[in-house]
């Protein structure tokens, strides 16, 4: 069977940088640790969230100079997480709803964790597109239902609607 809450399928070792670090410096540590996201704090406290996404939308298309900029003016600053016990249908709709493709993991105000797109997708391969659909909704999986007959011709016929012959 599949997680059944986020803290099963999180990365607990999250990188993160402090507000006012160089932009560059940030990229770089997305780089070394092959990794789409930051999380950005202020004195220990997650504050907000630096990304793939935000360096192509901040800077590249706005044509924000990285040589002098901080993580701070490329960051997205309002921080949307999860915490550690949510539900793995619930974490899997908040990301659909969302478009996240990251999210930190928070318990109270301390980052324990970060859950990305490729986590969920790694229960997808584990446990195949069935069992990991049935794990959201909630459903068994197994056999099919068969498919339900079509009401419509007997509403038309109870509100005296005739079908035409052709």
């Amino acid at each position: 069977m599949g997680p059944k809450n986020v803290s099963e399928i999180m990365s607990r070792n999250v990188r993160s940088v402090q507000r006012g670090t160089p932009l560059l410096d940030a990229v770089k540590e997305m780089h070394l640790h092959n990794i789409g996201a930051l999380v950005v704090t202020e004195q220990g406290r997650p504050v907000g969230i630096f990304s793939e996404r935000d360096l192509l939308k901040r800077v590249v298309a706005t044509g924000l100079d990285p040589r002098g900029a901080t993580v701070d003016q490329a960051m997205t600053g309002k921080l949307i997480s999860i915490p550690p016990d949510e539900a793995f249908a619930s974490l899997c709709e908040k990301m659909h709803v969302g478009n996240f493709r990251h999210l930190p993991v928070i318990d109270g105000e301390r980052l324990v964790g970060m859950v990305s797109v490729r986590d969920v997708l790694g229960v997808v391969a584990r446990e195949g597109l069935g069992a990991a659909a049935a794990i959201v909704t909630g459903r068994r999986t197994g056999g099919s239902r068969p498919a339900k007959k079509s009401r419509k011709p007997a509403r038309r016929a109870a509100k005296g609607k005739k079908a035409r012959k052709r």
